[in-house]
């Protein structure tokens, strides 16, 4: 696997910003919620938006009561109809660096678990030490390594 490039890193942390202030802006606001306050601040009735939209009155009220999860195809017929922009997008939880070191150390562990098993079959009882220095060296072979070995089962 290439070495993320410096500007990737910078656009994606910039769009994860603004994605967590939107988060917060929303106060956990959900898209059918959203829907139903735009469309009351336009004073069009459900009736109204779906015949405009093209889709049955029937979707708009299951999506404004929470009782549907529409397609992306049906939200974005019923925004663009109300003059506005659907974003979709991704926001980890955690930092990707973050992620990536986790998933190293886990698969490290599990590496030297297994060679402590195999260790503890011929009676050989490695020492505390010497089993995390093993785990940190392995972590961070993974953590360099070109490929995707990071992720393989």
């Amino acid at each position: 696997m290439k070495k993320p490039k410096k500007s990737e890193k910078l656009l994606l942390q910039e769009i994860f910003s603004c994605v967590r202030s939107l988060n917060k802006a929303q106060k956990g606001i959900s898209i059918g919620l959203l829907l139903s306050i735009i469309r009351g601040q336009l004073g069009m009735s459900q009736r109204l938006l779906a015949k405009r939209a093209k889709v049955p009155q029937s979707t708009i009220s299951r999506i404004e009561s929470g009782h549907s999860e529409s397609n992306i195809t049906t939200l974005r017929k019923i925004f663009e109809y109300l003059s506005c922009d659907l974003f979709i997008t991704a926001c980890p939880r955690k930092n990707l660096e973050i992620i990536r070191q986790q998933q190293a150390r886990a698969k490290a562990e599990k590496k030297i678990r297994y060679l402590q098993g195999t260790m503890s079959l011929e009676k050989q009882k490695p020492d505390h030490k010497l089993l995390k220095e093993l785990i940190e060296e392995e972590e961070k072979q993974l953590l360099n390594s070109p490929g995707f070995e990071l992720w393989e089962d």
